[in-house]
């Protein structure tokens, strides 16, 4: 169902409204943090919204290259299980920051489902650089926005709450990538 009626009024379904909300968090719309965070829906459409991103990015940067014959599926559960752990560790590592250095209160659900709105301009990566590495500076200010609705922190501790998720984030995605390569030699 796309839409149903709720008080009258004509509002978006689970899935139309997550994209909708995540649109408008890319152009930078605090209010639709605000809306996450009173949504409970939220922290399943962000981990929904970052799996979305990153398989179409894979598959995507495939069409770019035109080399979609190398599409893999166990390349693309790799891209998932990528996508949404370094989603998960970027949030947590965010909330701890914020939490530990800073002493903001909130959950870190609450954070999670927020930064699951910021992962739209990270399609940019399907045209590879510079151009992902502007993507890379937008979803780093959207999560920036995130971090200081969720927590309530100024500006720039959010902003070193997010760097400091956003280094573990990398640091562990990079360490996932050992244990795949390992099973890929075996299984391939």
């Amino acid at each position: 169902m796309i839409m149903k009626i709720s008080h009258g009024a004509w509002v978006p379904s689970s899935p139309v409204k997550m994209f909708i909300r995540a649109g408008r968090a890319t152009l930078l719309d605090k209010k639709a943090f605000t809306e996450a965070f009173f949504d409970g829906d939220a922290m399943a459409d962000g981990a929904l919204m970052v799996a979305l991103v990153g398989a179409a990015t894979y598959v995507g940067a495939l069409l770019w290259l035109g080399a979609i014959g190398a599409f893999s599926i166990t390349v693309l559960l790799q891209v998932l299980i990528a996508s949404v752990a370094s989603w998960l560790i970027l949030g947590y590592a965010t909330w701890f920051a914020a939490s530990k250095l800073f002493r903001s209160t909130g959950r870190p659900q609450t954070l999670l489902a927020m930064q699951g709105l910021a992962p739209l301009p990270l399609l940019l990566e399907i045209f590879g650089s510079p151009i992902s590495w502007l993507g890379v500076v937008w979803y780093l200010v959207i999560l920036v926005i995130a971090t200081k609705e969720g927590t309530d922190l100024p500006y720039k501790n959010a902003a070193v709450a997010v760097l400091i998720g956003f280094a573990a984030a990398v640091v562990i995605r990079a360490l996932l990538r050992v244990p795949f390569a390992v099973f890929s030699g075996v299984l391939g």
